[in-house]
């Protein structure tokens, strides 16, 4: 099973739950440039994956591009920002995960956690919140992201978006298709609320699909009555799905999560993923967004050859947002200067990847238990020839009708 992406569909989908030892490495410094900056770096860690089947290594290459843009523009207030790596570890057990929280806190010199990317978030960000060390741009996917004040989540949710976009298309019939997990269950109750409050519409009903199953056909029959379907499932699943809509009078329309579909996805299952509705949390990292532009021109830069994709674009886009809250630091950049800093923002942007009007003093009320989802707005996509093209004229509301 391709871990990775199993974490991508049900991170996005769940939002209410985290189901989902190389410590405190800073190798592969590539890009880096220090030249003429002085005095202790500013050091950030990334938990991520690094050692799974798909790891989300991705997410570390793209923190250290921006890093290595930062210093070669002045640094931190002439300092240098240094990015170091924690492996969360797979989806067997929250050890590793647990342990890179314990050790973050420990080391007194990482002033926050950026590109917070695995599958036990729950846990890592309660550890952090008890040491009010800031988490920038987790995705908004655990009940702790979602409420605790050290959590600034950049990105809109993905996971709550996937009925919207279907109803945006035109579909009015809408069911949620998801793996038989209680991380994956959430999505018909989240989709519900957000069809509901954001589109005026019911959703029709539920698909489980066992773990097990290998023959989706029952699933994808009961899919086609009605007019979409909402695709929360493990990639096994998700391709199966769609091996059985392209070989049959199969015409519903497909929503899936932007981080699904990493290059090696699209690659993979070809012309299968054409016409599939994508809804994505920030702009499409291969769009002509201006941050989307920069993003790549750095990668291109520092990180030469790494993938582009939604993954990389989040721990890219939080290192720059660390960056530039600390620059308007006026004394010692500390976890409580951090925490204040960014429990203060108002009309905050980086490079246009976020709505207009971001705020973190104002917390989000349309929906109970979420006041920290920030930005509550979506980013339409589709899939033409095996590559995610943006379709909305910027960020769409989701629990608000556009």
């Amino acid at each position: 099973m391709k871990h990775r992406k199993l974490f991508a569909l049900t991170a996005a989908a769940g939002l209410l739950s985290a189901a989902l030892a190389a410590c405190g490495s800073d190798s592969d410094d590539a890009g880096a440039d220090t030249a003429g900056l002085k005095g202790d770096p500013v050091v950030l860690q990334v938990i991520t994956t690094l050692n799974s089947v798909t790891p989300g290594v991705e997410v570390y290459q793209a923190a250290q591009a921006a890093a290595a843009a930062v210093n070669a523009s002045g640094g931190i207030n002439g300092r240098p920002l240094k990015i170091t790596v924690c492996d969360g570890g797979d989806t067997d057990g929250p050890a590793k995960a647990v342990g890179c929280a314990r050790d973050l806190v420990a080391d007194k010199s990482i002033v926050a956690e950026v590109g917070d990317y695995h599958a036990y978030q729950e846990q890592v960000n309660t550890i952090l919140n008890q040491a009010h060390v800031a988490n920038i741009g987790p995705p908004p996917s655990s009940q702790s992201v979602l409420n605790s004040p050290n959590s600034f989540p950049l990105a809109g949710s993905e996971g709550a978006g996937l009925a919207a976009i279907l109803a945006d298309a035109g579909a009015k019939d809408i069911q949620v298709a998801y793996t038989n997990v209680a991380q994956a269950a959430a999505a018909l109750q989240f989709n519900q609320i957000a069809l509901q409050k954001g589109r005026g519409l019911q959703v029709k009903g539920g698909i489980p699909i066992d773990v097990t199953a290998t023959d989706l056909t029952p699933a994808v029959t009961r899919g086609a009555d009605g007019d979409g379907v909402v695709l929360a499932m493990m990639p096994t699943h998700f391709a199966s799905w769609l091996t059985v809509t392209a070989g049959g009078d199969f015409d519903q329309k497909l929503s899936v999560s932007a981080s699904v579909l990493v290059p090696e996805t699209l690659k993979s299952l070809g012309d299968k993923t054409d016409g599939i509705l994508v809804a994505a949390g920030l702009p499409i990292a291969t769009g002509d967004s201006e941050g989307a532009t920069r993003f790549r021109a750095e990668m291109a830069k520092y990180q030469a050859g790494k993938p582009i994709d939604q993954v990389g674009l989040m721990g890219w886009l939080d290192t720059w947002a660390f960056a530039q809250v600390a620059r308007t630091i006026d004394g010692p950049i500390t976890r409580e200067s951090v925490l204040s800093a960014f429990g203060n923002l108002e009309n905050f942007n980086v490079f246009g990847m976020l709505p207009d009007g971001y705020t973190t003093k104002t917390p989000f009320t349309a929906v109970p238990g979420m006041p920290r989802l920030f930005n509550n707005q979506m980013i339409e996509a589709v899939v033409r020839d095996g590559k995610i093209e943006q379709t909305s004229d910027g960020f769409v509301p989701i629990f608000n009708r556009p």
